[in-house]
């Protein structure tokens, strides 16, 4: 499925619709990353509950955060379910998890998601030997030997990930046209089962259900790696961004959503939104460590579900600080 970039600044609109506190946040969501910049090697760690975060950076030799975009978090902290409200009703999900995902960053999304009415519908862990160079050959065999019936893989790009995305796409996600899952139960059952048992993912027995949309979330401080790699860092990096790719193809609505070291050079992020294809495709969100975010990366699933896409973040490569809340018809 094509979609349109949105090239919005974002979030500022709406506002209006859902209150004047609401809009203020979300004023100063916009305006505050563009205050005082952060490098783009440097993540903005923000502990929007303890109101620790320039603290926590202190003590762990980082430069305290931008104290505006502090501020914007902590104020977005107190409205983001009035944000987000009813923006994914009733639409299925899964989040996709790299072995660099923050426990935290996860559970804040799938609070939001809740909070916007969307449909848990399972959780996906990608562990190391799916992103590794040693796995690859045996994760090539099992895609090409448990292929859903009438799924395809790509003659073209043959690369691991692409082929794992379009195996795992028609496994997990919704036929767009026909509005109905693209694979039957029992194969999707014997994809998951297969990886599982392979090592290559992990997942709780009867939690996986059809979907309508994926958040892939990914770590990416430059501590974790993504930025400057090593060989087997950047190889995991591109698994993992062609990954994301290939479940798009099958589902059209999938968000990679990760900290501000993944839009670094040679991380996930940065490879998807270098890519016009790929950018034009997927949604992408740095600096899920902050409320801004998570609020982004909630909206950018609910805009990639009405056919559009974006780059999000305080990331030089975004293309906004975050999505337009999608619009909603005034009651009668």
């Amino acid at each position: 499925m094509s979609k349109k970039k949105t090239g919005s600044a974002g979030l500022v609109a709406s506002g209006l619709a859902w209150g004047l506190a609401g809009g203020l946040a979300l004023g100063t969501l916009v305006v505050a990353p563009s205050l005082a910049p952060i490098s783009d090697y440097a993540f903005n760690n923000i502990d929007s509950t303890s109101g620790g975060g320039a603290e926590k950076n202190e003590q762990e030799g980082e430069a305290p955060g931008n104290p505006e975009a502090n501020s914007a978090n902590a104020l977005l902290a107190g409205h983001s379910t009035r944000i987000v409200e009813s923006t994914l009703e009733q639409r299925p999900y899964i989040i996709v998890r790299a072995p660099n995902a923050d426990e935290e960053d996860v559970k804040a999304i799938e609070a939001l998601a809740q909070q916007a009415g969307a449909t848990a519908a399972g959780e996906i862990f990608l562990t190391d030997k799916f992103l590794s160079q040693d796995g690859a050959d045996e994760l090539r065999s099992i895609i090409a030997n448990t292929l859903p019936a009438g799924a395809q893989l790509s003659v073209d790009n043959q690369a691991p990930g692409i082929h794992a995305g379009e195996s795992l796409g028609s496994a997990l996600m919704f036929d767009v046209e026909k509005n109905e899952p693209i694979a039957t139960v029992e194969d999707r059952a014997l994809v998951l089962h297969a990886l599982r048992d392979a090592g290559f993912i992990e997942y709780a027995d009867g939690t996986i259900t059809p979907a309508q949309g994926i958040i892939v979330v990914t770590g990416g401080s430059v501590e974790e790696g993504e930025g400057a790699q090593d060989d087997a860092e950047a190889f995991a990096a591109t698994v993992l961004a062609d990954f994301v790719q290939g479940l798009d193809s099958r589902g059209g609505a999938v968000v990679l959503s990760g900290r501000r070291g993944a839009a670094a050079p040679h991380g996930s992020i940065e490879l998807i939104r270098s890519n016009a294809e790929a950018s034009a495709a997927v949604s992408t969100v740095d600096s899920v460590d902050t409320e801004t975010g998570r609020i982004s990366t909630i909206l950018a699933l609910a805009e990639q579900l009405n056919d559009k896409s974006g780059a999000y973040g305080a990331a030089s490569n975004a293309q906004a600080p975050a999505p337009e809340r999608p619009r909603t018809e005034p009651a009668e």
